[in-house]
């Protein structure tokens, strides 16, 4: 070491010393200090790193580079992994309370649990794109047109309920891979060619029908959605199994696993070997032919179609897809969105049962601003938590923390906090290519 340069500076606040290669300018050593107290001690030599605190046990509560998970598990049970639980538990307490005659009772949470099954099954299915990063703006027009399509088989062409379910499931599924197509192939936005296609089909329906419902009198094909036990109808009982295989699939297999890399970075999931376009189309089958089903599961609970029937779902099937997203996983998951659509039902029958929303205004109003929450929830998240540059607090000029002393929920975690540190680095020709690409000569 005596050939190389050692250089110190320190004052009350900060110190830096640096030992230089005098041929090569190759930085040999690298202080972060903290208020004069080194918190990290490293040596690099040829890209190598040797961290000479390997063999002490460190302060983990001061480094931000930690990424270790907390061995504390009640932390899952914190409001920001669970919050629609917590959420569910006021709403179920606080009707209770106010309206004990009307709310609690077995034949209110009934009802509302078989009326939303539909509108869940289509959210479940809608997940599976997000998570690839793909919106799917067409569930709507695809609802519409596969109950029309069913209803007009059974009906005005006379032909057995099964011919008019595969006739509906087939025109859902190539809706999707038209979608796939124009999105893979044709390169346009997910979000143009899923708009334009949800309006194709609703204009499909409504040719279809010719404009008028289509009252359905078939009993067998009714049974579909007729009850199964405990009072609950078979439409419930498809949910729950739905929600078990898409849950399955997407946290414990490999097309999870590439669902969520396609969503995350597509060009790196391609150079990692991944086949994109396939997963995308398959996402996209997938949305639609959920989004088939749930409009054959109308045509069967409803007994009248027509083609504005898919429209009203597709709001509140967003809203419960980012809803969910912010609950478990921080990601798309199941679990979560099966939570976040029978949160947001509870609330909505609450207070139709206080005599509000009469005319049909509360339940837009309660989808609408449950997605522009959970949307605004999950980005103020991620300042929070995440990787991004915390606004409120300041690292360089001191510990100050204007908006984290007022709201203590917003205080970064203990483990991933810092306190006023700095890192000193010189490396004038930045050959370890931290800033710039290295030299080519």
């Amino acid at each position: 070491m005596s050939a190389f340069q050692s250089r110190w500076c320190c004052d009350d606040q900060s110190g830096v010393e640096v030992v230089i290669d005098p041929e090569t300018r190759e930085v040999r050593q690298r202080l972060v200090l903290q208020k004069g107290r080194v918190l990290r001690w490293r040596f690099r030599v040829r890209n190598k790193r040797i961290d000479w605190l390997e063999k002490r046990k460190r302060d983990t509560r001061e480094s931000r580079f930690d990424t270790r998970r907390s061995p504390f598990r009640w932390k899952k049970l914190h409001p920001r992994n669970i919050s629609a639980i917590y959420l569910l538990v006021l709403i179920v307490l606080g009707f209770a309370i106010w309206i004990p005659d009307l709310w609690v009772v077995w034949n209110t949470h009934r009802f509302y649990l078989n009326n939303e099954a539909i509108r869940a099954i289509v959210a479940i299915g809608l997940i599976v794109p997000l998570s690839a990063g793909v919106f799917d703006l067409s569930i709507g027009g695809v609802i519409s047109a596969s109950a029309v399509t069913t209803a007009w088989a059974i009906e005005m062409q006379m032909w057995p309920w099964p011919v008019g379910i595969l006739l509906g499931v087939l025109v859902a599924l190539a809706a999707g891979a038209i979608n796939g197509f124009l999105i893979v192939k044709i390169k346009i936005d997910s979000f143009i060619a899923t708009l334009g296609m949800s309006s194709v089909l609703i204009a499909y329906g409504i040719y279809l029908a010719r404009g008028r419902s289509i009252i359905i009198k078939s009993a067998e094909f009714k049974e579909l959605t007729g009850l199964a036990a405990f009072g609950f109808k078979w439409t419930f009982v498809y949910l729950l199994i739905l929600v078990l295989v898409v849950w399955y699939v997407m946290e414990h297999t490999a097309t999870g696993r590439y669902l969520f890399a396609t969503g995350g970075n597509r060009e790196a999931a391609r150079l990692a070997g991944v086949q994109v376009d396939r997963y995308l189309v398959g996402a996209l089958l997938v949305s639609s032919l959920t989004a088939g089903l749930g409009g054959v599961l109308f045509a069967s609970n409803f007994s009248s179609v027509q083609a504005s029937a898919g429209p009203p779902y597709l709001l509140p099937s967003f809203a419960a897809a980012f809803f969910g997203a912010t609950q478990f996983k921080n990601r798309f998951n199941a679990m979560g969105t099966l939570l976040a659509v029978f949160v947001m039902a509870s609330g909505v029958k609450g207070f139709q049962l206080l005599g509000l929303g009469g005319s049909g205004w509360l339940d837009d109003l309660f989808f609408g601003l449950a997605l522009v929450l959970a949307v605004g929830f999950s980005t103020f998240r991620k300042k929070i938590y995440g990787g991004q540059r915390r606004w409120w607090h300041k690292e360089e000029s001191g510990p100050d923390r204007f908006l984290g002393r007022l709201l203590r929920w917003g205080k970064p975690r203990t483990e991933a906090s810092v306190k006023n540190a700095e890192e000193w680095w010189f490396d004038p020709e930045d050959r370890e290519g931290h800033h710039l690409d290295p030299p080519t000569d």
